[in-house]
């Protein structure tokens, strides 16, 4: 009998006597490949605007009336496009197929920046407790209003109807100071 045969047997007994032991459905499966990655955590959920069937049907030559412009301040003047910031109300308007509008103070610096989006209704009451929880509300535009002013520049919100526009400047520190620019946008959105 050869030297190698009895550790051979052996260790093939081994095996067979370990594989009776555990159930065909329970045998490991060996790796492959590459590791399997450690759970990573995930963040909060994030809310994803909920986009109306139509985009806004209005410009801003529409929007900003030059007459309530001039009356608040004749120095500022319209700007043809504007791309608005990542993450401000005038880019999540965009993202919501509503219009975001800028004008600049063309002595002295400054501007306004002023966005309108139609939201659904449950975005709306979502638009509206946010609001609510962070702004003074204020009875001088609109259905329902609201006016704060944080790092020296003031931010109205308006909601009319279905639709939600916030203006901010830091020329604004009263809530009746935009008021004018505020109505005349109002009055030319489209009737829902």
């Amino acid at each position: 009998m050869p030297r190698f045969t009895v550790p051979a047997v052996l260790a093939v007994s081994i095996v067979l006597a370990l594989s009776a032991c555990v159930e065909t459905g329970d045998q490991p499966t060996l790796p492959t490949g590459s590791p399997t990655p450690a759970p990573t955590a995930t963040s909060a959920p994030t809310t994803i605007p909920t986009p109306v069937d139509e985009p806004l049907a209005v410009t801003c030559g529409e929007l900003v009336d030059a007459d309530a412009v001039y009356a608040f301040d004749p120095n500022y003047a319209l700007l043809d496009s504007w791309d608005p910031a990542p993450g401000t109300d005038a880019a999540e308007a965009v993202d919501r197929g509503g219009v975001a509008c800028q004008l600049v103070r063309e002595s002295g610096g400054g501007t306004i920046d002023l966005s309108v989006a139609e939201l659904s209704a449950e975005d709306l009451t979502a638009a509206k407790n946010a609001a609510f929880a962070s702004s003074q509300m204020v009875p001088t535009y609109g259905d329902e209003a609201y006016f704060e002013v944080e790092g020296g520049v003031g931010t109205a919100i308006v909601f009319q109807g279905p639709y939600r526009l916030v203006i901010s400047s830091v020329a604004f520190a009263e809530p009746g100071e935009p008021t004018e620019i505020i109505d005349a946008a109002l009055a030319a959105l489209p009737a829902a």
